[in-house]
């Protein structure tokens, strides 16, 4: 399913970067390029610096050394409410300190990036006059979340709550999603809608996805970046890299290709 993108000036940009904790290296030379109108996924082994490499785009990781760059300009130069209303960021974990419905999840989303929030007597943003989640009401059916607004997050099923999470990073519409395994508490049918959803999505909000299927790699994405020991060791088409072998030299496992219905899947031999 790999169709060509514009590649002339990349959206986002990591060059040489690094990282280290606890005198451990864990970004060591990670070099990418993310451009508009594609869906990249990232794969590799654990421990191979993919939630690092996405906490330092977005701003989530300051530690680091080397270059980041936005849109041609370096991402120190943005002030943290542009980035934020630019990237927008779905880490793999997320845990509410307070008791939070889906709709004022989806309200502090829609606010991200603000220089100001105004707050309501009960402790909420106050809403805009129209600016409520109804006004994306496609997102909410496109991700079956229309009859949970009044839930509480905490009662939410793991698959409930990773598409609640999803919306809330999409509801701004930014230029950039990084998403750290946002299918992995989701059922095999949910997959499939939010892979479809996050590649029809691309045009408006290009997607950075660590992703541990790689089948749904293979699938979905427009590009795939293969990590280990901290570095981007390899980047192309889902064609060339089912191709290449490399998968097989850096997760340790002998990979059969199988021709499907919608291309080449990969299956431990």
């Amino acid at each position: 399913m790999t169709e060509a993108i514009a590649t002339h000036s990349p959206l986002a940009r990591l060059s040489d970067l690094r990282l280290a904790k606890a005198g451990r290296p864990i970004l060591d030379g990670a070099t990418l390029d993310v451009f508009a109108g594609e869906l990249l996924a990232l794969v590799g082994p654990n421990g191979a610096g993919k939630s690092s490499a996405l906490k330092c785009l977005g701003g989530i990781e300051a530690a680091w050394s080397g270059r980041i760059e936005l849109a041609g300009r370096p991402l120190a130069d943005f002030p943290a409410h542009e980035r934020a209303r630019r990237v927008a960021y779905l880490p793999q974990f997320f845990a509410p300190h307070w008791e939070l419905s889906v709709a004022d999840l989806l309200d502090i989303g829609q606010r991200r990036g603000l220089t100001a929030l105004r707050w309501n007597a009960i402790g909420r943003p106050s809403p805009a006059a129209g600016d409520t989640p109804a006004r994306s009401g496609g997102l909410l059916q496109d991700l079956e979340l229309s009859e949970l607004l009044e839930r509480r997050f905490a009662s939410l099923s793991g698959g409930e709550r990773a598409r609640a999470l999803l919306a809330q990073a999409l509801i701004t519409g930014p230029s950039l999603l990084l998403a750290d395994e946002p299918i992995a508490s989701l059922d095999p049918a949910h997959q499939l809608r939010t892979m479809q959803y996050l590649r029809q999505c691309r045009t408006e909000t290009a997607s950075l996805v660590v992703l541990h299927d790689l089948n749904l790699a293979l699938r979905f994405a427009n590009r795939i970046a293969v990590m280990a020991e901290g570095r981007v060791v390899v980047c192309g088409t889902s064609e060339e890299i089912a191709a290449s072998g490399i998968l097989t030299e850096v997760f340790g496992v002998r990979f059969e290709a199988h021709l499907t219905s919608w291309g080449r899947a990969l299956l431990p031999g």
